[in-house]
């Protein structure tokens, strides 16, 4: 809802500076272009951003060297330093390519090593960003996984296909990379039905790159004709593939 939207855009603020690196918030056009209902917005007024891994001009002093681009810490995000905060914490770089410690280089190892940093920040991330909404009503070998305006649609669905004896599971993702969440939820399904407000199901295609998802598994239920999607049509469309399968 618009509500949850405003929150994750503040978290995504604090993402940029905690995973130095540009943070995507993205809006479904339905959710921009129309009213919704929500509750007020409860703002907490003693809210501080987290900056993340900031050095201040005391840790600068009491260290020897610093190093801008030296994961210390092993999980793929060194500390960084503020204009002006202390002479030590200037630093110079060349966007051609830098080492760990922050020189020049043409060194080829150097270069991966610094790659290859990336991709461990890029694993830290999956724990930071927002974790899906998950709901398991009991044991059911097939569920739905969605993501953003698709969810009141969606939790409509459930409940009157549950109506029908047919259970379901749910997760609606809320960011990317994913949660080991999502690998789990898929990993504890035989059959997953990927449902998103897009031609070419991005969203599939995602999961089976990022976590290696059995496209198998993923069965996609597209709906693109540029009105908002509805709870009849994905009941329609999870009884039609359930009816394959029977005739299969």
């Amino acid at each position: 809802n618009p509500e949850e939207c405003f929150y994750m855009a503040v978290a995504a603020f604090d993402l940029a500076d905690q995973l130095q690196t540009p943070i995507m918030m993205l809006s479904d056009l339905d959710i921009g272009m129309n009213d919704w209902i929500c509750p007020n917005l409860q703002w907490d007024e003693n809210y501080q951003p987290d900056k993340g891994k900031v050095l201040s001009a005391e840790d600068l002093e009491s260290m020897e060297e610093f190093y801008r681009y030296f994961d210390s810490d092993g999980d793929g995000i060194p500390y960084r330093t503020l204009p002006g905060e202390h002479p030590k914490g200037a630093y110079f770089t060349r966007g051609s390519g830098h080492n760990k410690y922050g020189a020049y280089t043409e060194d080829s190892t150097e270069y991966q090593e610094v790659v290859d940093r990336l991709l461990v920040k890029w694993n830290t991330a999956r724990s930071m960003v927002p974790a899906p909404t998950i709901e398991y009503s009991k044991f059911n070998s097939t569920a739905i996984l969605s993501v953003g305006s698709c969810d009141e649609a969606i939790k409509e669905a459930l409940i009157r296909l549950k109506e029908k004896n047919i259970g379901m599971n749910y997760c609606r993702v809320k960011a990317f990379p994913f949660n080991d969440d999502v690998k789990t939820f898929i990993d504890k399904h035989e059959q997953i039905y990927v449902v998103e407000q897009n031609r070419d199901g991005q969203l599939r295609s995602l999961l089976i790159l990022d976590v290696d998802a059995d496209p198998k598994k993923l069965v996609s239920i597209l709906h693109y004709d540029g009105m908002p999607i509805n709870a009849e049509f994905v009941i329609d469309k999870v009884e039609e593939e359930i009816t394959k399968g029977c005739v299969a």
